[in-house]
């Protein structure tokens, strides 16, 4: 999860600018040309702005810092929020359906087809599944750097093989567990090279891994990685099979990053992640976009721009496609859930 100050009180602004190891932000990432992205791009329409919900607050239909969203049966939408410590759903068009509260520092969810939903709760360093009515069922994870141990999990993702896959961020690292809570295998370490995440962060930090997951049809892995702009796609087993990204603020980039309070470059790059029915990606960014490229990292399309009026974000974060190909955005900062059509 990419968490800026301005959503999370106890982490006060010190971000400093990205470094790049080895360089990482030439060698490692695949760089598109502006000619190929023109070409197709202009064979798709942009998403159609279609409605919104939400405004600041703790009330029902309201948002304080909402991080994930998830479709769950029937196209409901469920939402997580940082500061509200809370899960609400939603119906399509945005009418409150329900709500309960969770365990502290709420990041991304993932929703099973009998209702369970799955919190991975960034600061507690657990991940824990909540009945439909919100009862906790299990919890599992502690702070540290062993097998089924966390630090700073940002998300989490219910895979096509059944399995829950955990960002462990801090850890630099994907962890897959049953939904019971057994570990079953992990991969990611701290560097810059393909197949790693973080580039020149410090062990331990938010921005050191991967920040959310995705998959395809296959069952392949699609991790976001905010340090290196970059999102790299493994097998379900955590082999390395491509991977891409740019810093720059031309479409298909995930830059510039946002400003610290003095106007200094901060962090950001790519957030959350899904894929449509025919594997091609969405992803969110700190650059205020929502951005789709084909499986193999050519920029298609996207949507955005900073601002507050429809179809622009504020520092979106979980991003999510329901049965219809309808997109769903977390506009974070700006405490509303934003659909759209994608044709």
């Amino acid at each position: 999860m990419r968490f800026i100050e301005a959503c999370h009180p106890s982490h006060p602004l010190g971000l400093s600018r990205r470094q790049f190891l080895g360089g990482a932000g030439a060698a490692c990432l695949a760089l598109l040309s502006k000619r190929g992205v023109a070409a197709e791009a202009a064979a798709l329409a942009p998403p159609r702005f279609l409605l919104q919900w939400g405004r600041p607050g703790k009330g029902e239909g309201e948002f304080s810092a909402c991080i994930g969203i998830s479709i769950g049966r029937n196209d409901e939408v469920y939402t997580a929020e940082f500061r509200n410590e809370r899960v609400q759903r939603f119906t399509t068009e945005g009418k409150f359906l329900s709500s309960f509260g969770v365990r502290p520092h709420a990041g991304g969810l993932a929703v099973d087809d009998e209702g369970v939903v799955y919190v991975a709760h960034w600061n507690s360093n657990k991940v824990a599944a909540y009945s439909p009515e919100g009862k906790l069922l299990r919890e599992w994870g502690k702070m540290g750097t062993a097998d089924g141990e966390f630090r700073l999990p940002g998300s989490i993702a219910l895979g096509p093989d059944g399995l829950l896959y955990v960002p462990d961020q801090g850890n630099s690292r994907v962890q897959v567990f049953t939904r019971a809570g057994e570990f079953v295998r992990k991969w990611g370490q701290l560097g810059s090279e393909p197949g790693q995440f973080g580039g020149g962060q410090g062990a331990g930090g938010r921005f050191a891994g991967p920040q959310f997951v995705a998959f395809d049809r296959a069952g392949n892995v699609y991790t976001t990685d905010a340090a290196l702009d970059r999102v790299q796609k493994f097998t379900a087993q955590g082999e390395l099979l491509a991977y891409w990204g740019n810093e720059s603020a031309e479409p298909g980039g995930f830059g510039p990053p946002p400003k610290n309070k003095d106007g200094s470059p901060g962090m950001g790059g790519p957030i959350s992640i899904c894929l449509d029915e025919q594997d091609r990606v969405w992803v969110s960014a700190t650059n205020n976009r929502a951005q789709q490229f084909s499986n193999d990292g050519k920029y298609l399309r996207g949507v955005g721009g900073e601002g507050a009026a429809p179809g622009q974000f504020h520092l979106p974060h979980g991003i999510a496609l329901d049965s219809r190909g309808c997109l769903y955005v977390s506009d974070t900062m700006n405490a509303r859930i934003q659909k759209f059509a994608v044709e």
